[in-house]
């Protein structure tokens, strides 16, 4: 569907039809171009899920490829785009010896999709989320397997080949991820569903190296609990949302500085706004846009927008401060510098 950032009523631009173009999308959509990509986790030919395009004027849906149990079964999470090529993970595949999923790609023009990689459970187990691609890279989550059976977070080339483990959760840093990464500069932010201080999920951060994973945020249920979305960076702070929890109980959207600390709510979910928001938020400016699963009017979902604290004066004085002190600083050690 698509549906102007002022509100109204959704225009549908496609309807699944389970046995063709596949059922249940869970994923993020990719637009390139004025074409969108995405996946489901069911349906197609093989009952497997599928991946798809779509003009983003709506018309029918192209399936790019229909899994088979052998090239992986069930994708949850979105696309990646690289030139000509979508990247994306499926929870599971048929195979006899490791069937605990696989990274895959696709041409954007369609055809069978190529495995990259399969799990067995040392590596990880049942990727949940998409792929994040940085450069030749390939950066992603299990919601299991691993060291401590708590889920790990992977890297892997385009070209394919063995994932690397670049952390194992233990539960006291988190444990089930299933969202997306987000990079920046050279960390990477996620979630976990479940672990850290309350058992209700954390925000985490890792080098793109690997290391053990650095816990910015545990989730308590009075601010959020089991955050199931990737996370949206504006600034220094990051922005996602909790499936439940809050106030209410169904769920919040939420900041965490990117240094850590206690997660502040900025609004909880009441069933006539929604419940149990799922998909990552959206940002242009300074407002947040995502959807919920259900609850609002009809109980069916809503989708809804929030618009995220601006700096205080005082705050962007001491950042006035920082940056004239930076510059006296510079200036002494090069005199040259030209004002």
């Amino acid at each position: 569907f698509s549906l102007p950032v002022l509100g109204g009523t959704p225009t549908v631009l496609a309807a699944f039809d389970y046995t063709t173009n596949g059922t249940a999308p869970t994923g993020d959509l990719t637009l390139s171009g004025s074409t969108l990509y995405g996946t489901t986790q069911g349906g197609g030919i093989n009952n497997l899920g599928t991946a798809f395009s779509i003009p983003v004027t709506g018309g029918a849906l192209t399936v790019l490829a229909a899994f088979d149990g052998i090239n992986g079964a069930f994708p949850m999470g979105g696309l990646a785009l690289s030139g000509s090529t979508l990247y994306g993970t499926a929870k599971m595949n048929l195979s006899t010896t490791n069937n605990f999923g696989t990274v895959f790609s696709v041409p954007v023009t369609g055809g069978t999709a190529t495995v990259l990689a399969t799990f067995d459970i040392t590596h990880g187990a049942n990727p949940s989320a998409g792929l994040l691609l940085s450069g030749s890279t390939l950066y992603g989550t299990t919601w299991s397997g691993g060291s401590y059976s708590a889920g790990t977070v992977f890297s892997l080339p385009v070209t394919g080949g063995t994932p690397t483990v670049l952390a194992s959760f233990d539960s006291t840093n988190g444990s089930s991820p299933q969202a997306v990464l987000m990079l920046s500069g050279s960390t990477l932010y996620g979630t976990t569903y479940q672990g850290g201080a309350y058992g209700d999920g954390t925000v985490f951060s890792l080098p793109v190296t690997g290391g053990t994973p650095t816990v910015l945020a545990s989730f308590d249920g009075t601010n959020g609990q089991w955050p199931c979305a990737g996370l949206t960076l504006s600034g220094d702070t990051l922005y996602g949302t909790t499936f439940q929890g809050g106030a209410y109980g169904d769920g919040t959207v939420f900041s965490v500085p990117v240094t850590g600390g206690m997660p502040t709510v900025l609004a909880s979910f009441n069933e006539v706004s929604g419940f149990g928001p799922w998909g990552d938020l959206t940002l242009s400016g300074t407002t947040l846009y995502g959807t919920t699963t259900a609850g609002g009017v009809y109980g069916l979902g809503t989708v809804f927008s929030i618009t995220i604290p601006e700096p205080s004066s005082m705050e962007l004085l001491a950042l006035g401060i920082t940056g004239l002190l930076v510059r006296l600083r510079n200036t002494r050690r090069y005199p040259d510098i030209r004002r």
